[in-house]
């Protein structure tokens, strides 16, 4: 699905002007269409965007500006910007003006809630669920396609968006070839779907880069699913880094089995091999700085964790490291380095550290 806000203005549209205006140097114009009846135009922000923006113009006076239900959170926080801007250099009107009261941070959360929603009462009638505004054509997603990152139809709403923004970002999403490949229920029939609910048996507590709480959830089926894809890569199957490190998280937090920081510290490690550079080695740091069960506090090598870790976070515990002195003397000038580097990333603890 799409949301969709409308311009009414009768000023012509040029592209190349609206991108000046709106002096964002990464706005990419995708494809434009010019039918008789409307003229469209397709776009996204280079490096961030998952899915595609657009604006269609009737020729009656009247602009229509959408974005993907599935886009990325920073698409989402950009959208109001990007309608109430054209409105202004159309020097046309909005159907609701105070848009940046209506699409706030909870607007974002119900927008993303009800598209998987959407997606979960889909999959499970159809197999295949389709992007309405994809980067490419025909792209969709599928249980097939979740399943290798242990995510289900019991899975969390954060889980199921997460992982179809790493996959979209990763462009790991197949296409279809042919619009005849299309399959969609019958809409003349009433369906009663039965859709699968979370019921997490577990949490995880993480915070944003602006210091807010943020939580992961579990549901026994995805423990299940996890340790399933455990033994298969045990015996040779593939993953990508990052289902490694949730496999990890789950033995290291003790979602649906005892803690086990032995079995955490070995999948951490191997999802930084299976190239999970951000949150593997920031979660090993974490558990060596901590300890974790039978596995004591161990600031050397969590100091070494953190080095390898691309996460602001974790760059803001290596200038800790410096300051306290975990390995050595205490070295103000190199953790003022560290922290400098952090803050300068936007997370909090260093910004908040360099104000003292």
């Amino acid at each position: 699905m799409n949301t969709v806000y409308h311009v009414h203005s009768n000023k012509p549209f040029v592209f190349e002007d609206f991108q000046k205006y709106l002096e964002i140097p990464h706005l990419v114009l995708d494809f434009m269409n010019d039918y008789s009846d409307t003229i469209y135009w397709y776009f996204h922000r280079e490096g961030t965007s998952t899915t595609l923006f657009y604006i269609n113009y009737d020729l009656q006076g009247t602009y229509e500006v959408s974005i993907d239900c599935l886009a990325a959170y920073d698409d989402l926080k950009f959208f109001p910007y990007l309608v109430d801007s054209l409105a202004k250099f159309l020097d046309g009107k909005i159907d609701f003006p105070n848009l940046y009261l209506l699409m706030d941070e909870e607007w974002i959360e119900e927008t993303i809630a009800d598209e998987i929603a959407n997606l979960k009462a889909t999959l499970t009638i159809v197999p295949k669920y389709y992007l309405a505004q994809a980067m490419e054509d025909l792209t969709y997603i599928s249980l097939d396609i979740l399943e290798p990152f242990g995510v289900n139809l019991h899975s969390s709403t954060p889980r199921i968006y997460g992982y179809i923004q790493y996959l979209m970002r990763h462009q790991l999403l197949p296409c279809l070839g042919d619009w005849e490949e299309l399959e969609f229920p019958d809409e003349e029939d009433e369906i009663e779907v039965d859709v699968p609910q979370h019921e997490p048996i577990g949490r995880v507590k993480s915070w944003l880069l602006d210091g807010s709480e943020t939580y992961e959830t579990y549901s026994q089926e995805d423990v299940e699913h996890l340790l399933r894809l455990a033994n298969e890569y045990k015996a040779g199957r593939a993953l990508h880094g990052v289902v490694l490190n949730d496999i990890g998280t789950i033995h290291q937090e003790g979602i649906g089995m005892p803690v086990n920081g032995e079995a955490a510290i070995y999948w951490f490690k191997e999802a930084y091999k299976n190239g999970d550079k951000l949150y593997a080695p920031t979660n090993l740091g974490d558990l060596y700085r901590k300890g974790c069960g039978v596995v004591e506090s161990d600031l050397k090598q969590a100091f070494e964790a953190y080095q390898l870790s691309t996460d602001p976070y974790a760059h803001y515990r290596i200038g800790q490291a410096y300051e306290e002195g975990w390995l050595c003397e205490p070295d103000l000038k190199k953790a003022m380095k560290w922290y400098k580097q952090a803050a300068k990333e936007g997370h909090h603890l260093a910004i908040k550290r360099l104000k003292k």
